[in-house]
């Protein structure tokens, strides 16, 4: 795994998502304070009543303002992601950084237009997915491929080794070669490969896999439609709006119904109904229980990067904003947490799920408010039993535990990377 991560591509990613991470944590904490305290089935805004007392010409507004912030943030993530991967896969072998990320964005925009309106629209139409967090591994894929024609196409620029300073005009002619080569790859690709339609197809892989593993009665479909779930994440496919189980369907209905006039969650028809298991206990701040994580490093971890990135996103990750983490750590496409992101979960739903069958606790059934902290959503949606809450968090402290050894093996990797020259920044001034 360790040798997997020092390769060209993922030290990219590395790089690409470190650079991105404020742009990242402005999303996650707009969309925090949206679902908690803006949205009417926000946590907070149903606790302190805020309908009733703010002006609605204010809450229209506030609402408007942070979901415009985190949609803008996260529907364009992919122009931001392209750009970055470019730029540092070009300066890995000495090319023109910023003139290969600009060519990055103009061949995202070429995979992303839609060219069956080009004829019949004067509106320049764009498939918006190919642009959002819901593509990013296409935007790495995309950006990796263009540092690499500037690599064999362009022109050599070694701001270690001289201080030779290129002309405006000069730059420009260089670039032309990899420019025209990169756009020419970009209109075949996109005629052969379909991007759109792989877009598409990708989304509805996603929403079946979370449709067949939280809104079914069987636990090992829940098994596998977590792990699915979580790998798609991982790989810079899954969705930002995802941060919480789908609890709707016949199951969920007739489990509400039968807590609601037997006073009790003891006894309901489905009591390991898929989306109840992981909303309780499988989604402490998100997919792959990030929260976790979060507190594992800030108890461990000796990086301080890491630590810094942990205290930034504890708040948004905490209300199951974790996007903001997922980038920062980073976790996307870092082999060393693709093990615990994906067995975590799983080992949380088996051991809920058991329990459940021994009637040690009961199942969660009642629906939650979008904002309500992981380790709570358990305790909620009981209706407030208290064994529930003791077992929850006894869970919550073994996650933390077992993500303890992969952030000691983090640790030591960032040390070797802080003396890595090829991780240097040529622009930054020290």
């Amino acid at each position: 795994m360790i040798k997997l991560n020092k390769c060209s591509f993922f030290r990219v990613v590395r790089q690409t998502l470190s650079m991105l991470f404020p742009f990242a944590l402005l999303g996650s904490f707009s969309q925090m304070i949206y679902r908690a305290f803006l949205s009417q089935n926000g946590l907070f805004y149903n606790i302190a009543y805020l309908g009733d007392w703010v002006p609605d010409w204010l809450m229209r507004d506030l609402q408007a303002a942070f979901i415009g912030v985190s949609r803008i943030t996260f529907n364009l993530f992919g122009i931001l992601v392209v750009y970055a991967a470019a730029k540092y896969t070009a300066r890995i072998y000495h090319r023109d950084s910023q003139l290969a990320g600009a060519t990055g964005i103009i061949v995202l925009l070429l995979i992303a237009f839609r060219y069956d309106h080009a004829a019949f629209d004067h509106a320049i139409g764009f498939n918006w997915r190919l642009l959002s967090t819901q593509s990013m591994l296409i935007a790495l894929i995309v950006g990796y491929a263009i540092g690499q024609v500037y690599r064999w196409l362009g022109v050599e620029r070694n701001f270690q080794k001289t201080r030779q300073i290129i002309s405006v005009r000069d730059r420009s002619f260089y670039a032309m070669k990899p420019l025209v080569t990169s756009i020419i790859l970009a209109i075949i690709f996109t005629y052969i490969l379909n991007f759109g339609l792989l877009s598409k197809v990708l989304r509805g892989v996603y929403s079946q896999m979370v449709t067949v593993g939280q809104n079914n009665q069987g636990i090992w479909l829940t098994i596998a439609g977590t792990a699915l779930i979580t790998l798609f994440d991982w790989l810079g496919l899954g969705s930002v709006a995802n941060s919480g189980a789908v609890l709707s369907g016949g199951p969920f209905a007739s489990n509400l119904s039968y807590a609601l006039q037997h006073g009790s969650a003891w006894n309901i028809p489905h009591p390991f109904f898929g989306g109840s298991l992981y909303n309780s206990f499988a989604n402490f701040g998100g997919n792959g229980l990030i929260l976790a994580l979060t507190v594992a490093i800030i108890i461990t971890s000796r990086t301080k990067g890491q630590h810094q990135i942990a205290r930034w996103t504890l708040v948004p990750t905490l209300f199951n904003s974790e996007y903001a983490a997922m980038v920062g750590f980073p976790i996307i496409m870092n082999p060393l947490y693709l093990l615990p992101i994906q067995l975590l979960p799983i080992m949380n739903i088996i051991i809920a799920a058991g329990a459940i069958a021994l009637h040690i606790i009961p199942p969660t059934p009642y629906p939650v408010l979008m904002g309500t902290p992981g380790p709570l959503i358990s305790f909620v949606a009981s209706n407030g039993n208290w064994w529930v809450l003791v077992f929850t968090l006894a869970l919550f402290v073994l996650d933390v535990w077992c993500f303890i050894p992969f952030v000691k093996i983090i640790d030591h990797f960032d040390q070797e990377l802080s003396l890595d020259s090829s991780e240097v920044d040529y622009y930054a001034k020290k």
